[in-house]
């Protein structure tokens, strides 16, 4: 059996037209969200990558600041450290005026009388009036004794008028 076609021509290419325009109304559409696919994806796209490094920028400013604050808690730190270190050094090294006062006035000799006392630079230096020259030896031979004592010097020993010997020793004391 065969088909015949009995419809007319001029419906056929109308109804023909009809399905062609619809096809290429539907490829047009197709392919304009194709192309705007391709234009808009990408620029979305840039924009969440802006976005996003405007965050990461913001949480590095952030950690950038709390960075430099624990660089700078850590610098008072090591500060603060080194002045310790250097003042448990000078505790260490320091001399105890009163123990050295104390020890003076045990190891004078009765016949020997301080007049001055000076202390500078690890160095005391003692002016004072003595009878003789024994009690003045005598004296400096005490203070030789003492373990911070490192040296003594007779600076000047000349006699008064008034019969006394005027002295000035130098005590040089031991830095540690």
């Amino acid at each position: 059996m065969k088909d015949i076609n009995l419809i007319p021509e001029e419906i056929k290419t109308r109804e023909y037209n009809k399905k062609k325009k619809i096809r290429n109304l539907v490829n047009g559409v197709i392919i304009l969200c194709i192309f705007s696919a391709i234009i808009f994806l990408p620029q979305i796209y840039i924009q969440k990558l802006n976005h996003d490094k405007s965050v990461f920028n913001n949480k590095l400013s952030q950690l950038k600041e709390k960075t430099d604050i624990e660089l700078k808690v850590q610098n008072r730190i090591k500060y603060l450290a080194d002045k310790e270190a250097l003042i448990k050094v000078l505790n260490k090294n320091k001399f105890d005026m009163t123990k050295i006062l104390d020890d003076i006035s045990v190891n004078i000799p009765d016949k020997v009388s301080i007049t001055d006392l000076k202390f500078s630079n690890n160095v005391i230096e003692i002016t004072g009036n003595t009878y003789m020259n024994k009690f003045l030896s005598d004296f400096m031979q005490n203070l030789r004794k003492l373990n911070y004592v490192d040296d003594i010097n007779l600076v000047s020993a000349k006699k008064s008028d008034n019969g006394l010997i005027k002295y000035t020793l130098q005590i040089k004391l031991k830095v540690v």
